[in-house]
Formats: structure tokens, C-alpha cells, sequence
């Protein structure tokens, strides 16, 4: 497996397999975890550095966009904002079998506030 193939399975697992971790991300948000929808991470391959015998990688400039339902728990009462911000993070990896690469953990360095302009 070369390195720009481990760096695209990064970018795939963390833009389509890690919503569980990208929720528990937007559970520490300002003001606090809403009604989260439509999440999506885009991240360019050329944007991941990866240290294969440590199994670690870091990214930046990786785009985290999802909507908030905000105000309440019901959608008459509450406003549903859409939310993007860039966002940069490390976290590790582990191989499963010969062509693929699963990410384990990852943190962001940015504070998530839904109520930024």
C-alpha cells in the first residue's frame, strides 16, 4: 500500500465512516449538542501527513459542515442553522488486511460554536 493510498483511506473513513466520533466531537460544541444533520467531512488527501510506523496522521484545512437544530427540540419551535468551519486534527489508524486503513481515534484543534457568525 503506497502513502497516497493510505492517506485516501484516512480521508474516506473520516468523511464516511466516523460519524459516531464526529458526533461526539459536536457533543462538546457551544452551546451544547443539538439535532445534528446532514453531516459531512470533506478532506484533500494532500492535507493528511501520515506517520505509518506509529499508525498516527494529522490534517488540516479538512471542511466539517452540518445543520443544528436550534432554540428546541421540536423543528416548529426551534431554527435550523447550517454550520461549516475548517478544521485541522490528528489522530491514529490500523490496517485491516492489504488495502485497507481504518481510523481509530481523532481530536480537532478548533472550538466548535454553533452560535459564531
Amino acid at each position: 500500500m503506497t502513502i497516497d493510498q493510505i492517506r485516501e483511506q484516512i480521508a474516506i473513513s473520516l468523511g464516511m465512516h466516523c460519524d459516531e466520533k464526529w458526533f461526539g466531537i459536536l457533543d462538546d460544541a457551544e452551546p451544547g449538542h443539538y439535532g445534528v444533520e446532514n453531516l459531512e467531512f470533506q478532506l484533500a488527501i494532500q492535507d493528511i501527513w501520515v506517520v505509518i510506523q506509529e499508525k498516527t496522521f494529522t490534517f488540516k484545512d479538512g471542511t466539517l459542515s452540518f445543520s443544528a437544530q436550534l432554540g428546541a427540540s421540536n423543528e416548529q419551535h426551534g431554527v435550523v442553522k447550517k454550520h461549516s468551519k475548517n478544521v485541522s486534527g490528528s489522530g491514529t489508524f490500523d490496517f485491516e488486511g492489504a488495502r485497507g486503513v481504518k481510523v481509530l481515534e481523532f481530536k480537532i484543534n478548533e472550538k466548535i460554536d454553533l452560535f459564531e457568525k
